[in-house]
């Protein structure tokens, strides 16, 4: 025989997490069952409701999302009467109408990159237009000690560093660059495989446009990391997917920087992720056989890139 549902007034009561995509939503339906003091049928019956009719709750208004029954309560209430809870959770974590990025963290470390450089930059003061007057980097400078009883003084390198013979050998140094990380829950819907395809092509590219107030060349975008999850009851969960970027300031007239000098060679231009090197000549400083710069030559080694392909505006 069988037993009677009635739906009581503790039913109906919903969770529903509309943007965050770190908490399930959750629903539930309340009754009173009648007509049995054996709990074996009662839950045989409960079974039997959240597998059929009462398996779902439709979300209004997003076809795609639906909150599945994953668990039930039952208490005895005395005589032939019991308490039953469905529990509903959200079944996937996504409206697939939803293509927007729906949650962002982010992260950044100044802590700045290296370079080789074999010849000094004679920049003068760094002085950026956030920075109060004064402040900044000491102008580049060079100190020469010789040994006692040489005559004369220690002879010019014009910028040359670690020169030892017919070799410049130079030095790594620290330079400005910034390092961030933006993380991003978006929906499944969002990252296809021809997304995933264009945010690998524009790994190793610097930014054509400006991109979050830095100018066009001075942002290297550094790659992108996602994970999601996935099962076959609750279905497609968000991605969360982490950009990596560095920045380094351009050089020049039209740059963050001042123009970059090097010996003699003056108003060099140089766009942040360029690589500048410089090729010497034999010369003569006060009877001595030196390493004088002759010439400087910045390569492009990243191509542009259109950073709005990767969706998280600029």
């Amino acid at each position: 025989m069988a037993l009677t549902w009635i739906e009581d007034n503790a039913s109906r009561s919903a969770t529903i997490v509309r943007l965050g995509r770190k908490a399930a939503s959750s629903y539930s339906k309340s009754y009173k069952v009648f007509g049995t003091t054996d709990d074996t049928v009662v839950h045989a019956e409960a079974n039997g409701y959240i597998t059929g009719t009462l398996a779902y709750w439709q979300y209004p208004g997003q076809p795609n999302v639906q909150l599945r029954a994953e668990s039930y309560s039952v208490s005895y209430l005395g005589d032939d009467a019991w308490q039953v809870t469905i529990s509903y959770e959200k079944q996937g974590a996504d409206d697939d109408d939803q293509r927007d990025p729906l949650k962002r963290s982010r992260s950044f470390d100044t802590s700045g990159g290296t370079q080789h450089i074999t010849s000094a930059m004679q920049v003068g003061t760094r002085q950026l237009d956030f920075a109060s007057e004064g402040e900044g980097t000491a102008p580049v400078f060079e100190r020469r000690y010789k040994a006692p009883g040489v005559q004369g003084d220690a002879p010019d390198q014009f910028g040359a560093i670690g020169v030892d013979g017919d070799s410049v050998s130079g030095v790594d140094i620290a330079v400005p660059a910034l390092q961030w990380t933006e993380t991003y829950d978006v929906p499944h819907a969002y990252v296809t495989a021809k997304y995933i395809k264009t945010v690998a092509f524009l790994t190793g590219s610097t930014n054509k446009a400006a991109f979050r107030t830095f100018k066009a060349g001075e942002v290297l975008f550094m790659g992108c990391s996602g994970s999601q999850e996935w099962d076959d009851q609750r279905g497609s969960g968000p991605w969360s997917l982490s950009f990596k970027f560095v920045a380094s300031p351009n050089a020049g007239s039209t740059g963050t920087v001042p123009a970059i000098k090097i010996g003699d060679i003056e108003n060099i231009r140089k766009d942040g992720h360029e690589y500048l090197w410089v090729r010497y000549e034999d010369s003569v400083s006060q009877n001595n056989l030196i390493k004088k710069p002759k010439y400087v030559y910045i390569d492009k080694v990243y191509p542009e890139g259109n950073f709005l392909l990767l969706g998280i505006g600029t």
